[in-house]
């Protein structure tokens, strides 16, 4: 029997073959106001996929990542009323854990 796990956060072969020096970045954000919180959702999805309610994993290599930060720094100058955090943290490559292609059960 195969399944895709739900919860599977790693690029696929193809993906990795494409930025073979790609580095995982988690981006995780509290932004109080709904219009803001949804645009930068969007933004994040041009470079990742959500693996929870307000975090993302982005794979970045040199290229992305200064397109990224470009875009975040524009994002964050923007004016805006409430509170708000976003933090981006690097994690290792190898700290992403693999890929679950095949379950057995028995």
């Amino acid at each position: 029997m195969k399944a895709e796990s739900q919860h599977d956060h790693r690029p696929s072969a193809t993906a990795l073959a494409a930025r073979p020096h790609a580095l995982p970045v988690y981006v995780a954000y509290d932004i109080s106001d709904r219009r803001r919180r949804n645009c930068l959702r969007r933004l994040l999805l041009g470079f990742g996929e959500p693996v929870q309610e307000s975090v993302f994993l982005c794979w970045l290599d040199a290229a992305r990542q200064q397109r990224f930060d470009r875009l975040l720094d524009t994002f964050r100058r923007l004016p805006h009323v409430g509170d708000e955090r976003i933090d981006c943290i690097r994690a290792r490559a190898d700290s992403v854990p693999l890929l679950a292609r095949e379950w057995v059960i028995e």
